[in-house]
């Protein structure tokens, strides 16, 4: 969940003994640093009322795409949530997120922003899948994970696109 919760930019609205605020979703888990005993922003005296996701027009062509080993393991080795908002095969907005990369949900707006204004292609979306694992570094047995990302990324951004456009278009490359 966390993963599409990054994609589709939700709020996480919490109380505390200083009272209310907000925090956006991409901020609420942490990466490790001088704490790795925190998972999230969340203070220790505070509590999560609500989860807030924007309006927009991602519902009628979104995806969220899990791999794993095998079915009995709960954890992704990689996940893609795509949300895309079309205007008929043309992506007007796109949110994109990878988990099982990082130790929290992995954005990169700018490629985001390269999707937008641009017909759904399988070339635009293996450029893109390109661009969110330049720089990529496996260790030892987790090599795989990088082509596996590559693979996932397409394949979400395949699925969430088909939904407005016609089969034939999403088969060029």
């Amino acid at each position: 969940m966390c993963v599409a919760l990054a994609a589709l930019e939700a709020v996480v609205r919490v109380q505390g003994p200083a009272g209310e605020r907000t925090i956006k979703f991409e901020d609420f888990p942490r990466l490790p640093g001088d704490t790795p005993e925190q998972d999230t922003n969340l203070g220790p005296d505070e509590l999560i009322t609500a989860l807030e996701l924007p309006a927009n027009g991602f519902a009628p062509h979104s995806t969220y795409l899990k791999l794993r080993d095998r079915a009995s393991y709960a954890f992704a080795l990689v996940s893609v949530a795509v949300g895309l908002e079309m205007d008929g095969n043309t992506i007007k907005t796109a949110r994109l997120a990878l988990g099982g990369v990082a130790h929290k949900p992995w954005r990169d707006p700018k490629a985001e922003q390269l999707l937008a204004g641009q017909p759904a292609s399988g070339e635009l979306f293996t450029e893109i899948a390109a661009r969110l694992t330049a720089g990529a570094v496996g260790y030892e047995h987790n090599t795989f994970k990088i082509e596996l990302a590559r693979r996932a990324v397409v394949r979400a951004l395949r699925q969430a696109a088909a939904q407005a456009a016609t089969p034939a278009a999403l088969t060029a490359h």
